[in-house]
């Protein structure tokens, strides 16, 4: 061959790193699963390490030596463990929630110094404090740890007493300020936000309502002195982030402020959307293929200040390291940096740059300084990206080089050994005719090579090659989507449920003009330096080219069987099949970079192994996409009691969303929860000027993920108790993201702007819609489904009101479940003086426990055994109010009912089989009222 491969073969001698990574990592897996205590790590650490230097001191036997080395990385990774374990300090905020010293329902105060300068965003700024004093019901605490506090503006009054108090980098501050919940929403299945804040390296998180609960203190503090080049740093991103939004439109300054800067909350909800919708969302985030770009156009400048090479990495490193300190050092742009420089540093010294040692020396570098990022979602995808570039989509390149470039010579005198469409399409985009042809005319043997006829005239000419290059370069970014693709396939689905079928093709153009707008906004940057007016002559080109990356992928994701959403697996079927998904891959990838296409053709005794070689690579890959075909479909039946009726109230904070699975598996949705973002910018009557912030919804924040850890891709019903955001706002993900049979409401406003967006959505997925109102109902699954309101079809009323909620009866055998939406008082009465017989077994409180509902009258009507609210803690409103809390235990002390809040317990689940019920919480919570009782947690009644 002419050149050594890119990826050598696995062995221990040629990339030991790689085996040292995995047993380091091994080493962190243990002692995250065991209580082996510091002390024992650290001892077989060392021994091990000094044993393995006195064994090869002696010469010991080489394959001793490397079981050694291997044991002593592992225990190695279990001492940093403890480490890492051993620096939480017990007066962090952290730990200080966890025994209950913080309280999220009281007020805090916090003593701190800003460790970045302030984040802005549309309507809120982002502050991240290093915490020295915590105060709070009237004790005051030594704390220590990171807390990100969102400050709300209201008005431009709040932004300019914000303004006035001129925080920055190192700024000493006192705030008063109210803890958020840390866990997130508690519904099975729904992400935990208190790791993933962990992972960020904060504590907790807080909000502020008003900036005048900021005081600045100081800024004479240690942080300030020794911080003057991150204060700099800050600076120049917050100045260029300001150029950008004051320059640009939407949606180019939105991509260019999250594509360089690492800023995404100027990206609109539309432009997100698309860029998920299409597969290449990830062009928006700063990763390895940004920081590779910047860095390549780093290198071909500095290469005309300079020609001295150590001169101009240096510069190149220095640059870098400073780039990822300005935008967040996150584990994408920590890893792309740290391998950057040891390809640098490899080059330098003359070495040939290896790129699964590479990708192992950077992971162990990084598991060393934090050894929790092991779990972490994103160092899984970052390095699995960089996984199958450097070892299935490089290699593959590579060879397809050789084979298209081939010519006789002392190391490769035998053609490829490859099928003939293969050699054709290697050839036609890397032969060079012209290349050739002059080097026949000098050389003292003159031949003929067969190439393919495309290629020898597509070569001859300039233009020619440009096609070429243009060809190789859509080859490879295939290559490397594909592979990327393919190997994310089970974190893309166990992590985001989506996966795009046009991601592949999509990201050939939308990586080049991602990168083309990339490179030209750094260049408007520059220019504006210098000469702001001169840079505003460009903003109309940039803009045009941000407008056109934003849309890039439209036409392929407009397909309606591009994006597919992926529920979730049971436990062991995730595990079978993932095991066996990664297995194949890696057979696959070995195989690969054993592959020598210009090896000499082997002797006749070696036919039958290298028949079944090639047999074996063709078995896995059937099988491989076998299985990606199945993890992309999800065949398997969804979770459900046969002969239950289950009925799950999700938490979903200040609103309702209530799954209900009926005995033979029929789904319906009830209220989906949830708050439609508000436009925040523009005149509502000329949409291109509204701009909606890209921000997680209800629904794939904690509704979709309830319903995809149930193996729920599609609802037979959803039903709208009536249009107010936080019973609505869900819905408009959910009918993007689920097959949906037919939407209930009960009736459908004049004008309702609230509804609006619903109902297009509803239209885009082809749902019918159908009215239900007092009188309506059906059965389903041999549950009796009965509508006892609204009353009247109220058509020219402006919008939903309470009181035309859509309260329904679900009956199954003897029992009964009450769901009554928003209705106050007025409809009560009516239900009352109806003569309904309102007797239920369930019932879902009215208006999360309003003054204006649950009248005592009507609670002795329904003489529920378990009164069910949903409700934030704390409430912005107060709910539930006093009174209606005083008249439900009222109700207790008469029927013995149990009162269970969402809030406290998380999701709730009550099944029956129409006899007995059964009731069960995420949580392990008291009902309301009841401390002597036991928790009400899968406990069976009669």
């Amino acid at each position: 061959m002419p050149h050594r491969l890119s990826f050598t073969r696995l062995s221990f001698e040629a990339q030991p790193l790689v085996f040292l990574t995995s047993a380091f990592i091994g080493g962190l897996l243990l002692a995250s699963g065991s209580s082996v205590s510091l002390r024992a790590w650290m001892i077989a650490a060392v021994a091990l390490l000094v044993i393995a230097l006195l064994c090869r001191i002696v010469r010991a036997d080489e394959r001793m030596v490397a079981v050694l080395l291997l044991a002593g990385c592992a225990a190695g990774g279990g001492m940093l463990w403890r480490l890492n374990e051993a620096g939480v300090s017990n007066n962090s905020v952290r730990r200080l929630i966890e025994h209950n010293e913080l309280s999220v329902t009281e007020p805090v105060e916090l003593w701190g110094t800003l460790t970045t300068a302030p984040e802005l965003a549309p309507d809120r700024l982002y502050l991240s404090i290093e915490v020295e004093k915590v105060s709070s019901l009237m004790k005051d605490l030594t704390a220590s740890g990171r807390v990100q506090i969102v400050v709300s503006f209201n008005d431009a009054e709040a932004r300019r007493e914000y303004d006035a108090l001129a925080l920055d980098y190192g700024t000493r501050i006192r705030v008063l300020a109210n803890l958020m919940n840390p866990h997130g929403y508690r519904n099975p299945g729904a992400p935990n936000f208190d790791e993933m804040l962990e992972f960020r390296g904060y504590d907790a998180s807080a909000s502020i309502k008003s900036p005048l609960l900021i005081e600045r203190l100081s800024d004479e503090n240690p942080l300030t002195r020794a911080g003057h080049f991150e204060r700099l740093l800050a600076h120049l991103r917050a100045h260029a982030i300001t150029t950008i939004l004051r320059s640009f439109k939407q949606p180019t300054a939105g991509i260019l402020a999250a594509a360089l800067f690492g800023s995404r909350h100027f990206l609109s909800r539309d432009t997100a959307e698309a860029f998920r919708e299409g597969g290449t969302f990830h062009l928006l985030v700063i990763s390895g293929l940004h920081v590779a770009l910047i860095a390549w156009v780093v290198l071909l400048l500095t290469k005309w200040l300079s020609g001295f090479r150590l001169l101009r990495y240096a510069l190149v490193m220095a640059l870098m390291w400073s780039y990822a300190l300005m935008v967040g050092a996150q584990p994408s742009i920590t890893r792309a940096v740290v391998m950057l420089n040891l390809v640098i540093v490899a080059q330098l010294i003359f070495r040939a740059s290896i790129g699964a040692n590479t990708l192992a020396a950077t992971a162990l570098a990084l598991l060393a300084w934090q050894p929790r990022d092991l779990f972490n979602a994103s160092f899984h995808l970052s390095f699995l990206t960089v996984l199958m570039i450097v070892a299935a989509a490089v290699p593959l390149m590579t060879r397809l080089k050789h084979i298209g470039a081939w010519q006789p010579s002392a190391l490769t005198p035998y053609p490829p050994r490859v099928p003939v469409p293969v050699r054709w399409f290697a050839e036609v985009i890397f032969w060079n005719e012209a290349a050739f042809q002059q080097e026949m005319k000098l050389a003292p043997i003159h031949y003929r090579l067969e190439k393919a006829h495309a290629a020898r005239w597509l070569s001859s000419s300039r233009a020619g090659r440009g096609a070429q290059w243009c060809l190789a370069s859509v080859t490879g970014t295939l290559a490397i989507t594909i592979s990327v693709q393919v190997g994310l396939l089970p974190l893309m689905i166990a992590h985001f449920h989506r996966v795009s079928l046009v991601a592949p093709l999509a990201n050939v153009f939308g990586s080049l003009l991602m990168f083309a707008l990339m490179i030209v906004g750094g260049a408007y940057l520059f220019i504006y330096v210098f000469s702001a007016g001169l840079a505003l002559k460009l903003a109309g080109v940039i803009n045009a080219l941000g407008w056109l990356t934003a849309r890039a992928a439209n036409p392929l994701s407009q397909w309606r069987g591009a994006i597919l959403r992926v529920p979730d697996y049971s436990a062991m079927t995730a595990r079978i099949l993932y095991l066996l998904y990664f297995l194949l891959i890696l057979l696959l990838i070995v195989a690969l970079n054993q592959w020598n296409p210009l090896a000499k053709k082997e002797k006749v005794k070696s036919a039958r192994m290298d028949i079944a070689r090639r047999a074996l690579v063709c078995a896995s890959a059937g099988l491989l996409v076998a299985l990606l075909v199945i993890l992309a479909w999800h065949p398997f039946a969804h979770q459900y009691e046969a002969g239950q009726l289950s009925v799950t109230f999700l938490d979903v904070g200040q609103g309702d969303a209530i799954f209900i699975s009926f005995p033979r598996g029929a789904t319906m949705l009830l209220d989906s929860g949830g708050h439609l973002p508000m436009p925040q910018s523009g005149d509502a009557d000329n949409a291109d000027e509204i701009f909606i912030e890209d921000r997680v919804g209800i629904a794939e924040a904690a509704v979709a993920p309830f319903l995809w850890n149930r193996g729920i891709k599609r609802l037979d019903l959803i039903a709208l108790s009536h249009s107010d955001t936080d019973h609505s706002g869900g819905f408009v993900e959910l009918a993007r993201s689920f097959g949906i049979g037919a939407a209930l409401v009960g009736m459908i406003p004049a004008a309702d702007h609230q509804f609006e967006p619903l109902q297009q959505a509803l239209e885009k997925a082809h749902v019918p819609l159908q009215i239900v109102q007092r009188g309506n109902g059906f059965e389903l699954d041999g549950v009796r489904v009965e509508a006892l309101a609204p009353f009247s079809d109220e058509t020219d009323a402006p919008r939903y009101s309470n009181n035309q909620s859509l309260v329904l009866r679900l009956t199954y055998g003897s029992r009964t479940f009450l769901f009554t939406g928003d209705i106050e008082r007025k409809v009560e009465e009516q239900l009352l003086a109806a003569g309904e017989n309102l007797r239920a077994d369930v019932l879902k409180v009215a208006h999360h426990g309003s003054r204006t509902s649950s009248t005592e009258e009507f609670l002795r009507s329904v003489a529920p055994q378990y009164a069910v609210i949903s409700v934030a803690a704390p409430s912005p409103f107060g709910h539930p109010h006093p009174e209606v809390m005083e008249r439900l235990l009222h109700l207790k002390a008469t029927t013995n009912a149990r009162i269970l809040q969402t809030s406290a317990c998380g999701a709730i689940t009550i099944s029956t089989d129409g006899r007995d019920l059964k009731v069960g919480t995420l949580v392990r919570c008291e009902a309301a009222g009841q401390a002597g009782d036991k928790v009400l947690r899968s406990s069976g009644e009669r």
